[in-house]
């Protein structure tokens, strides 16, 4: 087993603290997601653990050896997706999939079996012959991504894996992830899309300001914002009034046209529906669903925020 630790790990550009004091432990057989804002520190993380930026104090282990720039033995154990687009672009799909494999010690044969599958897979196989340097960004993602998991590797870091992606092909790598989960890996992944990124996360890590805002699993996520509900109605009036009643009772709305979905604490979306309801003809249809963990980290995000326009101290939130 090959488990993951932060110790008091930190990072600063000039007067910037990228990561600051950043103590945590990840254990193999889990898939762990990081969210949080741009600039929240998450990419330094990544970049420090793989051995790409050195830490300004404290320090990575990777089953208890501590991760320096440049080892070899730090690269045979983890496949990394940058956000950016992999340094390959002079060769051709086919062959930036296969020499990732290679690379990782698969031997020729295995390396080709995979390779194909991933081309069938990610729909990569009409594009084989082209080069990587002329692919559209779509299109380079997925050969970032079929060059990572061409070869699995103890420790799977990825930035941003479905970036790019249309909605089909997002579906499919979602999918390939889980397959990969396994006792005797860790998959650690960041992605903006939070909702996707659900299905498959076994624990949640928050940052903001370079620090860890909350760790636990999805459920603690979701308990800690509170107990509140999604609602998404359609109307047959004007949207004025609902929009009214919403102001400041909300912690998210959207709308277009007649249709209205907005996320509040269970009361007040009780109450709303209630008042609404009884007005004859003003609502057409309702949907009313438990709230995703995007919805949680949403309304936990704006819980941290109202609270630092109020004074709070700034170090326990974002």
């Amino acid at each position: 087993m090959i488990d993951i630790e932060f110790a008091q790990l930190s990072k600063r550009f000039r007067d910037t603290w990228a990561n600051r004091n950043i103590t945590t432990r990840m254990e193999s057989g889990t898939i762990v997601g990081l969210l949080g804002p741009n600039g929240a520190g998450k990419t330094t993380l990544l970049r420090q653990l793989v051995g790409l930026t050195r830490p300004t104090g404290g320090e990575v282990r990777i089953g208890g050896r501590v991760v320096v720039p440049g080892q070899r033995w730090v690269k045979e154990r983890i496949a990394y997706l940058p956000q950016h687009p992999l340094a390959l672009g002079d060769l051709t799909v086919e062959e930036a999939i296969r020499s990732s494999a290679l690379l990782r010690g698969q031997t020729r044969a295995k390396a080709d079996e995979h390779t194909q599958t991933l081309l069938e897979l990610l729909d990569l196989t009409s594009l084989r012959h082209r080069q990587v340097a002329s692919l559209s960004g779509g299109e380079h993602r997925l050969v970032g991504i079929a060059s990572v998991l061409v070869a699995p590797t103890p420790i799977i870091a990825l930035d941003e894996p479905t970036n790019e992606l249309d909605p089909l092909m997002r579906h499919r790598v979602w999918d390939f992830i889980e397959n990969l989960r396994h006792p005797d890996r860790v998959i650690l992944l960041v992605s903006h899309n939070v909702l996707e990124a659900e299905r498959v996360l076994d624990r949640v890590l928050i940052m903001g300001h370079g620090e860890i805002r909350h760790d636990g699993s999805p459920k603690s996520l979701r308990e800690k914002a509170g107990d509140f509900l999604r609602v998404a109605v359609t109307i047959g009036k004007d949207p004025s009034r609902l929009k009214a009643d919403l102001a400041g009772a909300a912690v998210e709305i959207r709308s277009h046209g007649l249709w209205v979905e907005f996320t509040a604490s269970r009361g007040h979306a009780l109450r709303l529906l209630a008042r609404w309801l009884a007005d004859p003809g003003l609502v057409d249809s309702v949907a009313v669903n438990e709230p995703s963990l995007e919805d949680a980290y949403l309304a936990l995000r704006k819980r941290w925020n109202n609270d630092i326009a109020e004074g709070a101290d700034n170090n326990e939130y974002f």
